[in-house]
């Protein structure tokens, strides 16, 4: 499913606001969940606009261990992201695909983020001064 991601040696989880390009530009949104592939365009027939999610890497958390299992995104690829409008106010989905036999084996989760290339080229995103982690 994708349990957090790095960026810019930022780390990013559920529940907070994260950084994603739209076809408009630059967004930040919380990150609330995640939207199967398998069921894509039934999200943007409701709405739901595709967005590129820039990472350097992503962790997965074994249903094993519990432990976070890490890796690197490749470039030039990016998470792909959903921004889903149905509410009051809009939320960011980590799109995700079923995890093949080899995904399964390495990072023991049934689901893995749904890793493409990028639909809106490629965009500086600067944050400025991270804030430190509390938790």
């Amino acid at each position: 499913m994708c349990a957090v991601f790095e960026f810019k040696k930022q780390i990013f989880k559920p529940g907070r606001e994260i950084v994603a390009v739209a076809p408009s530009g630059v967004v930040n949104h919380v990150w609330a969940g995640f939207a199967r592939a398998e069921i894509l365009d039934w999200w943007q027939r409701k709405g739901g606009v595709l967005l590129d999610i820039y990472a350097d890497r992503f962790a997965e958390r074994s249903d094993k261990t519990s432990r976070l299992i890490w890796d690197a995104v490749p470039q030039p690829f990016v998470i792909r992201g959903l921004l889903d409008l149905q509410t009051g106010q809009p939320l960011i989905k980590i799109v995700t695909r079923e995890s093949n036999p080899e995904d399964l084996e390495r990072f023991q989760h049934p689901r893995m983020p749904l890793l493409e290339p990028p639909l809106y080229g490629t965009v500086a995103i600067d944050f400025g001064d991270p804030e430190p982690e509390l938790f």
